[in-house]
């Protein structure tokens, strides 16, 4: 199941880019025809091969003889000016062979010569010129069922068409553009193991083709979309940086420290490996997430589901956020967001706007200045590595761990090696996580904490982070969350007079943490 493009594929014939330059031989003498005698035939010595065959790469060139119309006697021919790529050459014959070892369009003037005179042409010869790489779409290097990716073509000659060779996911092609060689393709609705689509690209000005292998995998976040306009959206934003530390995100931080993510890797990008981990973590943690609002577990709202979604992805072009540590007046155009960031107080692992009981505001809970706001996972994962006894820090994921961590994205059957250790340790650190985050969003939808006497409350700031607590909103926290969601202004409502001049959240709750060794609470 592995994604990469295919090789470069078999070529076809390529045109010439340029016209003819020639040059016309003479005619007859300067008296010309005799009287009566029959017109001659013109006799201008004209090159015919128009267009010559691609070549690839390091692989034997087809053998092929430049063709000439009206040759007087013997004929020698030579390159005029230009260039034939390296590794093939033109003989006094006009055969061109050889192996080319350069990529790229090589132009050149070919030149024949007979015993009256000369003539010459513009031809070229492409070298694995025409290439197709898919600009958007893929994750880890997958597609998604359901969502499309971005064909480009470049080096082509003339308009690119795009067609299926093998169908294995059901996909179909969408917004196709030839003129400048893109198109779109979106896999089919896949259940299960993934699958195989095959493609081609042809480009109509050189004869090239291209074969396109892309890697289907049915969607994980299918149900972890944004609900405008019917639910508040909140987004879980795993990218702000605030911890003295190499790593490029406080979330990549806690990655590293909960062994899912490797040591060394620093850089925004990190090992496929890594990758592969960081997007089942924030997925898992979706997973564990929505059931605590009575969602269903994939994201989808269920028969009692409360509403509020959570999408993978931040929403884009159209939607707006509030900057951190600020919030906006509801909207059906905006969503609210808890960020992923460093806290500097021991004992505090989050920290959220309080916000009225109309819930009319966007609130944006992450860290800005000295201002703390969000989930602090640099606080929490410690914590979660002491109570489920993690093991993965002393051996973090790396490439032997792929297939368990595609299996596990993918909700697919163990192929063995750390599946099992993977799949504790992440869904304890999940649904830790998920906690905090609901505790948090809670106090941002209005709810104060609980009394401590009821330890399986979510919004209980001293219940533990461990294999054997449980984590819900009591009925009378339910109650309010149907009330209060999704919120003033939230679904499209306009908002009445008293709340469009309200004032915002009230300041941030400060959660404690009682106990911070293997039993943290909030």
């Amino acid at each position: 199941m592995r994604r990469r493009l295919a090789p470069r594929g078999i070529h076809a014939l390529l045109p010439a880019l340029m016209l003819l330059l020639a040059a016309c031989g003479g005619g007859g003498g300067s008296d010309g025809p005799a009287a009566g005698a029959p017109p001659s035939t013109p006799t201008g010595l004209t090159i015919t091969t128009e267009t010559l065959p691609a070549g690839s790469e390091n692989t034997p060139y087809a053998a092929t003889q430049l063709q000439a119309a009206n040759v007087q006697g013997l004929s020698v021919w030579s390159v005029a000016s230009g260039s034939l790529p390296s590794g093939l050459t033109l003989d006094g014959n006009g055969m061109i062979t050889g192996t080319p070892t350069e990529i790229g369009s090589f132009g050149f003037v070919a030149r024949v010569d007979d015993e009256v005179t000369m003539a010459t042409r513009n031809l070229l010869v492409a070298v694995d010129v025409l290439g197709i790489t898919i600009t958007s779409g893929l994750t880890v290097g997958d597609a998604w069922s359901g969502r499309a990716v971005t064909l480009a073509a470049s080096g082509n000659a003339g308009s690119v068409t795009y067609s299926v060779v093998s169908n294995g996911s059901g996909g179909s092609f969408t917004a196709a553009n030839p003129l400048a060689g893109t198109a779109s393709w979106t896999p089919g609705p896949l259940s299960g193991a993934g699958a195989v689509d095959s493609l081609l690209a042809a480009d109509t000005g050189s004869g090239q083709t291209f074969p396109i292998v892309i890697s289907a995998m049915p969607n994980p976040a299918d149900g972890h979309t944004a609900a405008f306009g019917s639910s508040d959206v909140w987004f879980l934003d795993p990218s702000p940086k605030e911890g003295d530390h190499d790593y490029a995100t406080d979330f990549h931080h806690a990655l590293a420290t909960a062994g899912f993510r490797a040591t060394d890797s620093t850089d925004a990008t990190g090992t496929e490996a890594d990758q592969l981990a960081d997007l089942y973590v924030r997925i898992e943690i979706l997973r564990q997430l929505n059931p605590m609002f009575l969602r269903n577990a994939d994201g989808t709202a269920g028969a009692q589901g409360l509403a509020i979604t959570f999408p993978l992805d931040e929403p884009g072009a159209g939607y707006t956020k509030a900057a951190p540590a600020s919030s906006l007046l509801g909207s059906p155009t905006r969503y609210s967001v808890m960020g992923f960031v460093r806290g500097s107080q021991t004992g505090v692992i989050g920290t959220a706007f309080l916000d009225q009981s109309t819930n009319g505001w966007h609130e944006n809970d992450t860290t800005s200045g000295s201002f703390e706001l969000g989930v602090f996972t640099n606080q929490i994962v410690p914590i979660v590595n002491s109570s489920y006894s993690n093991a993965l820090p002393a051996n973090p994921v790396g490439a032997a761990d792929i297939p368990a961590l595609e299996a596990l994205l993918y909700e697919l059957p163990s192929p063995g090696g750390r599946f099992n250790t993977l799949r504790t340790q992440a869904r304890g650190l999940a649904r830790s996580l998920a906690a905090v985050i609901a505790h948090e969003i809670g106090h941002s939808l209005g709810l104060d904490h609980t009394d401590p006497s009821e330890p399986g409350s979510i919004m209980n700031p001293a219940a533990s982070l461990s294999p054997s607590a449980t984590y819900a909103f009591t009925s009378a926290d339910i109650t309010a969350l149907q009330t209060g969601l999704p919120g003033a202004g939230k679904a499209g409502a306009a908002l009445t007079a008293l709340q469009a001049t309200a004032p915002g959240p009230r300041p941030v709750e400060v959660c404690h943490c009682r106990a911070c060794n293997a039993h943290g609470s909030r």
